[in-house]
Order: structure tokens, then C-alpha cells, then sequence
């Protein structure tokens, strides 16, 4: 298998380590796990291999465990900075995931609250150009599935003109900890201290926030003593897209932290150690490799060493 006399076994093992550690980590772990020795270079060589030959079918495909089903199925995107030869760039992160809300949740619980049960995630990262990640993702959840789907987004103005041409029918909501972030910047960029009542104006507001009072938020923030326009433009947008108690009574996430997280878990704890830095193709083999491996997708991988060498 990918012209190795090495055995199918040991090339997967070497594979699967090296997807979850640093390269030069690999050959000490196997030795002692397994009694054989083995060089850096085998397992870099393997590695990209392995990664550069998963199907992009296959990664790409529909998953029915988690883009199809009963409840919700939500779908998330953000971006991380990754350091490469080239300077940072960006690996955008997608992740799908069905989430089911216990049947009678707490209307004051936070809006990422760990309640209910959430399934099995698939993964969509791409480095370069979002129009060829929105294509991948359309792919694994399709715009026309038969599913409830429910986005979750920060706010950013790409993810939301794709999301309302790509994904029409699918209830949007804004991420609340997004949007109560951008209302402090407001609160101490137009000076609140001169308000009649500095101390509570924040709390007042995430509290109209929370019972979906988007209107009243926006008066408020529109008596805010100068106010800069950017600022103020870009609340605008926001609380046209907020109904958060509305969400709630359907038991939905207002909170994006399966993404936030999905940056740790996916791409984070491998790619981005200190003093890391990756070569453009590097970088986006791995990043499939462990796309598929922290999907739904272990067989992908497997599949690879079953074939019969020629």
C-alpha cells in the first residue's frame, strides 16, 4: 500500500498516531507500544500519503447519521488562523451536527448551555477562498435535505449573504455571546458613563436581548451618546436577525461554541503548537486527514490499506 513494503497494519497505526501527534513523537510511541522501530521519515512519508489519497467523494459526501434525522441538524462555520510558510492563513471550519433539546429546557439557561444530547459531527475545512469550502459544505449538508436546519453564526457578513442565497428556508440565528460582545464595545466606545444609569444599562439589554426585545435594544443603542456610525450600522444588522425567544421555545442553541470548540479539537491541538509552521500542502493534507478522522469517516481511511497492492 502507497509503495511501502511496510504492513498495511503498522502503516495505518503510523497514520493514526501521527494524525493526533508531532511527527518525531511517532517512533518512540511505537516502540514501545509495538517492539518495532521505525523512522520520522516513514511516518511523515506515510502520513501525506495517506491523507493525499482520501477520496474527496467520500469526505465531501452526506453523512445520514448526521445530516439527516428526526431533530435539528445545525450547521456552524468560522474561521481559524493557521501559521505557514507564507504567513497566517486562514482554514475555514465547518461542522453539522444533529442536537436534540431535553423536552422541557429552563427559559433563563445560558444560550450555549450543555443540555440535551448532541450526536456525531462532520467536519468541512478548507484553507484558500471560501467559495470552494461553501461548495464543499453544501455537499455534506445539501441546501434541499429533509431536515430542519438551523445555522448559527457570528455575524460575519460572508457567512450570512451565502447562508441566505444557499440555505433560504433554514432558521438563522444570530450567536448571542457575538452580539453581546459587540453591545459592550458600543456601550464603552459612546462613553455609557454618561447614561442615567451606566451600571445597569448592559445588563438591561441582555436581558431585552434574551426575551427577544430587539426593538427596544435598538432604541437604546441609538441614545447612546456618540455613538461612531460603523458601530451603530452594525448593531443595525444584528438585531434585525434576533428572536431569541422564539428560538428558545423551539429549543434551539443560540450560542456557536460547537465551532469555537470544533477549532481546538479539529485543528488547533495538532496544527498550531508553539513554534509550528507548515507548508501550504502540509497544512491541507493534514487538515483532511484529521477532517475524516474526527468525522463519521474512520473507514475512509481504512479503506485505503484494505486495497490489494499491484
Amino acid at each position: 500500500m502507497l509503495g511501502s513494503r511496510t504492513s498495511p497494519y503498522l502503516q495505518a497505526k503510523l497514520v493514526l498516531l501521527a494524525a493526533e501527534h508531532v511527527f518525531a513523537q511517532v517512533p518512540p510511541l511505537v516502540e514501545s507500544l509495538l517492539g518495532i522501530r521505525v523512522s520520522t521519515t516513514q511516518v511523515y512519508r506515510r502520513t501525506q500519503a495517506a491523507a493525499q489519497a482520501l477520496p474527496a467523494a467520500g469526505l465531501d459526501a452526506p453523512c445520514p447519521g448526521v445530516s439527516a434525522g428526526p431533530g435539528p441538524v445545525y450547521g456552524m462555520v468560522d474561521g481559524s488562523m493557521l501559521f505557514t510558510d507564507t504567513g497566517w492563513q486562514e482554514v475555514k471550519v465547518g461542522r453539522v451536527f444533529q442536537h436534540s433539546a431535553p423536552a422541557s429546557a429552563p427559559a433563563s439557561a445560558p444560550a450555549s448551555a450543555p443540555a440535551g444530547t448532541m450526536g456525531p459531527s462532520q467536519y468541512v475545512a478548507q484553507r484558500g477562498p471560501f467559495a470552494t469550502f461553501t461548495q464543499r459544505f453544501e455537499q455534506v449538508l445539501p441546501p434541499d435535505a429533509a431536515a430542519d436546519q438551523v445555522f448559527v453564526t457570528d455575524g460575519a457578513q460572508w457567512i450570512h449573504r451565502w447562508l441566505q442565497d444557499a440555505y433560504p428556508h433554514a432558521t438563522h440565528i444570530l450567536d448571542f455571546y457575538h452580539v453581546a460582545e459587540t453591545l459592550a464595545a458600543a456601550a464603552q466606545a459612546a462613553d455609557a458613563q454618561a447614561a442615567d444609569a451606566p451600571a445597569c444599562w448592559l445588563p438591561a439589554q441582555y436581558a431585552r436581548l434574551w426575551a427577544g426585545q430587539s426593538p427596544a435594544v435598538e432604541q437604546a443603542v441609538a441614545g447612546l451618546p456618540g455613538l461612531a456610525a460603523p458601530v451603530a450600522a452594525q448593531l443595525g444588522a444584528y438585531l434585525a436577525r434576533m428572536r431569541y425567544d422564539q428560538f428558545r421555545q423551539r429549543g434551539l442553541l443560540c450560542g456557536s461554541g460547537p465551532v469555537e470548540a470544533a477549532h481546538r479539537t479539529l485543528l488547533q491541538v495538532r496544527l498550531k503548537r508553539s513554534g509550528q509552521r507548515w507548508s501550504n500542502g502540509g497544512l491541507d493534507r493534514l487538515v483532511r486527514l484529521r477532517s475524516a478522522l474526527k468525522s463519521p469517516q474512520m473507514h475512509l481511511l481504512t479503506d485505503l490499506f484494505k486495497k490489494p497492492t499491484a
